[in-house]
Parts: structure tokens; C-alpha cells; sequence
């Protein structure tokens, strides 16, 4: 079976009731209306492979402020979880970040049947998958937005606060002799880079002293 040819697409849409709209010599738009709402379904011939694609999967005023790339990680995970359900059509985003919902298929021995399959099965899934999804979006997008407000963990490494009723933070042995000793220095010597307040004389003179243990000069 030859390779399906560019002319052969417009015979197909037209077939299934839809109205191809040219938007260049190998590209074509239909408007579908479903039970979910008009579907655009594009639909282009690049020789070896034919695109088909419903772009955008979501009506872009009913998923405000989301779309154009910007989606709750959450919510790409359940569109993943989703393509593993779905069979020859798939989720997937555009080059402005726009969910859609595509086929790809290659020209080579491809029949008019199977494009036509492809076709109904945009339509059907789009009509089955796009109000849940847009649900699943929104509430995505409300989680998010609830994380977002939550106050900031403290870090690990800073101690939790306390007050004058709470205990105060523990002190090790090591800790509490070293400012034991640091009050006693204070005590002694207040400034440590200025001499003690007393006389010379009378420290160089208790220095001379002799100790009480000494026994006394013999006398001549």
C-alpha cells in the first residue's frame, strides 16, 4: 500500500461531517462540537508522519490563572498517570505550554480507516477526559496555593525559642567551669587591659613579706 497523500485528508474530515478549514497547503482545522464543548481538532500532513491534535485540550478562560506552561507539578504527574490508561491518542504540551491531546501516525501503508479511528478517538476522549481534567487542574492549583501561604519551617540547626518559664538552654560541666572562671578574672581585674587599682608599694611589700611558716630571724 502506497503512502497516503496531503489531498486524500481533506476527503477523510469532510466524511466524518466535519467542515476542514485550509490553513495551508498540508494543514487543516474542524471545529467539532461534543458534549464537552467545540473541540479544534489541526490536523497536518509532514510527508512521513500525519499530526493530529486537539489544541487547546482546555478552554484557556476556564482554567485561569493556569495554562500556557504554567501547571501545578501535581498535576502533570496525574497526566502521566493518565496517558499509561489511554491508547494511540496522548497528553502532551505544545510549544507555548498548552495541554493537548495528539496521534501521530506514519504515512507509510496508512489507510483511510485508520485516520478515521484516530479522529474519533480525539473527539470521544476529549469528550470523556475534559471537564475531569480541568477539575483535577484547579484543584491541583488550589493545593498549591494552600502550600504556598503555609509559614516557613525554622531551620534544624537553630534551637527552638524558650521563655523565663521554659527552661533555659543546658550547659555542660565544661561550659559552666570556664564562666566560673571568666566572673573570677571579672572579679579580680574588671578590665583586662588596664593594671589593678591597688598601691605598687603595698603589693612589692607582700611580695617581701616573709610567710607565717618561716621562723622568725635569729638576733644578735
Amino acid at each position: 500500500m502506497a503512502a497516503i497523500g496531503a489531498e486524500a485528508i481533506p476527503p477523510i474530515l469532510s466524511a466524518r461531517g466535519w467542515v476542514p478549514r485550509t490553513i495551508d497547503a498540508k494543514t487543516w482545522r474542524c471545529t467539532v462540537p461534543t458534549g464537552a464543548g467545540n473541540v479544534r481538532v489541526i490536523v497536518r500532513h509532514a510527508g512521513t508522519w500525519l499530526y493530529l491534535a486537539v489544541i487547546p485540550f482546555l478552554e484557556p478562560e476556564s482554567v485561569k490563572p493556569w495554562g500556557a506552561g504554567k501547571y501545578p507539578s501535581r498535576f502533570l504527574g496525574r497526566i502521566l498517570a493518565v496517558n499509561s490508561n489511554l491508547s494511540m491518542v496522548k497528553f502532551a504540551l505544545d510549544e507555548d505550554g498548552d495541554l493537548t491531546l495528539r496521534v501521530e501516525l506514519p504515512t507509510e501503508s496508512l489507510s483511510a480507516r485508520e485516520v478515521d479511528t484516530a479522529l474519533a478517538l480525539l473527539a470521544t476522549t476529549t469528550e470523556q477526559y475534559r471537564a475531569p481534567i480541568r477539575d483535577a487542574l484547579l484543584d491541583a492549583g488550589r493545593a498549591a496555593e494552600r502550600a504556598s501561604v503555609l509559614p516557613e519551617a525554622p531551620p534544624l540547626s537553630d534551637p527552638p525559642p524558650y521563655t523565663e518559664s521554659s527552661p533555659g538552654p543546658d550547659i555542660s560541666m565544661g561550659d559552666a567551669e570556664t564562666s566560673v572562671g571568666e566572673a573570677v578574672i571579672a572579679v579580680r581585674n574588671p578590665s583586662l587591659d588596664e593594671p589593678d587599682e591597688g598601691p605598687p608599694a603595698l603589693d612589692a611589700a607582700a611580695r617581701k613579706a616573709p610567710l607565717r611558716s618561716d621562723p622568725p630571724p635569729p638576733t644578735v
